[in-house]
């Protein structure tokens, strides 16, 4: 089966984006067609894979479904399928090739492995259907017979659907495969990319590789394995923060304990997949004649938070809560900017530099709480209780955290969620130190989006940070909401946020 897929010519290799021109490395900058196109060149994003995955579970709920659905039409004696059969059926069968791993990223660029799953699932789950019907007494729901038929016309359509689409994905690799940059420049780097390009179905895109030891820079501006050499690690932050990576693998020696440990630790702060790539299997996945580079396996080091599956639900949550914060706080917030207005002179809204997701800066919305002229956009001086800049409106919108609505509006064009650690302004100190060098993993709080409110909000740690005990305990509620983040942990969050500010004690 496999090999009715047309040969993979290898991960395709692009020169990396603006960031690198901007950290100095000016010899990637576009060349050809690329370089005489308007506006900024940047790499291309992939699609999600969960959205690749549900295209491959409809393709398959779709060819079960029409097998059925042509035996139901047909001239057949009784025994056919029933529509409620059906459907069932093509439910059912998305849900469990999803437990056998059939959607995996790997898994829909082609592969025995993905094929045999699908066609084993669609077998024991028609199988299974006509078990059910002797079982309880209704052999005619679905004879041996049809069950045969409904199997045989089923399994050309899902393998010509999944081998469609494979075909489809391998040639919009630009969009399609997740874009991938190794650490290390060594033998194991090379074997890693020989085995890689040895296998059909892994679904990555090289970019190139980095090396993390200061000043290892590559004359050709190539690596050794062939790909192009990037630079260092700060390069490779520089093109995660910019949103340009989506995994990282380190390819060093397991020997160089130190140097693992010290990436480890820097990447882990990001919001990126951190793969290592096991000496051994890179190597037995070089041997010549071995079947698909010898399954070779990455395990995960560092998963990048609410992603996937995760990740959508935490999307159409946001949204959900902002439209419905909105509706309820529209009459609200347009009586506010109103008082705003007759207590002082000044616009109603108030922007303010903050800190975000991937440490990049966006404009967090508030209603006005200051005189006009006193406000302090850079946050130079933290609000105290009864400070002078505060307006009679502002002290009351600051005591209920009405003063916070306008953030529905930053949920809204996706910078901020409507639960997560709360946003910072860059600069801001915890008695007199920068907050980075009062907590070593302070950064590892922007992996997610900013939040209208939060775990360390509700636990009482907001305010001023006049001590450095205030912002570490904030920050260990911030980490904890990341490991710890499901619906139900949101959920009693903004219920405990709502019962907050009833009591006006200023949970957000």
């Amino acid at each position: 089966m496999h090999g009715m897929i047309p040969p993979d010519p290898g991960p395709p290799q692009a020169p990396p984006g603006p960031t690198l021109v901007e950290t100095g490395w000016a010899r990637f900058a576009p060349r050809g067609r690329s370089a005489g196109l308007a506006g900024p060149w940047t790499l291309a994003r992939p699609f999600p894979p969960l959205l690749l995955a549900a295209g491959a579970a409809l393709l398959d709920a779709a060819g079960i479904g029409l097998s059925g659905a042509l035996l139901h039409w047909s001239e057949l004696s009784p025994g056919r399928p029933a529509p409620e059969l059906i459907l069932f059926l093509a439910v059912l069968l998305p849900c469990l090739s999803g437990l056998a791993g059939a959607y995996a990223h790997p898994a829909l660029f082609g592969g025995r492995r993905a094929l045999s799953s699908v066609l084993v699932v669609a077998a024991g789950g028609i199988g299974a259907l006509w078990l059910a019907g002797h079982a309880l007494g209704a052999p005619g729901a679905l004879p041996a017979g049809i069950a045969a038929l409904w199997l045989a016309g089923a399994v050309p359509l899902l393998l010509a659907g999944r081998l469609v689409q494979a075909t489809a994905l391998r040639r919009a690799a630009e969009r399609t495969r997740r874009r991938v940059v190794l650490v290390g420049d060594g033998p194991h780097a090379q074997r890693l990319v020989q085995a890689l390009r040895a296998r059909q179905d892994h679904g990555l895109r090289l970019l190139g590789v980095v090396d993390d030891r200061p000043g290892a820079v590559s004359p050709s501006g190539r690596g050794r394995s062939g790909l192009p050499h990037l630079g260092d690690l700060a390069s490779l932050l520089a093109m995660i923060r910019h949103d340009e990576v989506d995994e990282v693998i380190l390819a060093l020696p397991w020997a160089a304990e130190a140097r693992l440990m010290r990436v480890l630790g820097v990447l882990a702060d990001y919001p990126v997949d951190v793969r290592l790539a096991p000496e051994l299997v890179a190597y037995h996945g070089c041997r010549p004649g071995a079947p698909e580079a010898g399954g070779l396996l990455l395990p995960h080091l560092v998963e990048r938070p609410m992603n996937g599956l995760a990740g959508a639900i935490k999307t159409a949550e946001d949204y959900l809560l902002a439209l419905v914060a909105l509706a309820i706080a529209a009459v609200p917030m347009a009586l506010i900017a109103l008082a705003i207005r007759l207590d002082s002179p000044g616009p109603v809204l108030f922007r303010q530099r903050r800190t975000g997701f991937n440490n990049r800066d966006f404009h967090v919305f508030k209603f006005r709480t200051m005189y006009h002229d006193a406000a302090d956009p850079e946050a130079r001086c933290q609000v105290t209780e009864g400070d002078p800049r505060v307006t009679r409106v502002g002290a009351l919108l600051r005591r209920t955290s009405l003063d916070e609505l306008p953030q529905i509006f930053n949920i809204l064009r996706g910078e901020m969620s409507f639960v997560g650690p709360r946003p910072h302004a860059p600069g801001t100190l915890a008695a007199g130190r920068p907050f980075e060098q009062v907590f070593a993993r302070y950064a590892a709080r922007h992996r997610v989006k900013p939040g209208l409110t939060g775990l360390a909000q509700v636990r009482g740690w907001r305010g001023p940070t006049d001590t450095e005990e205030k912002l570490i305990r904030r920050v260990e509620s911030d980490l904890e909401y990341i490991e710890r983040w499901s619906l139900w942990l949101d959920f009693v969050i903004i219920l405990r946020t709502l019962l907050a500010v009833a009591r006006m004690r200023n949970a957000l």
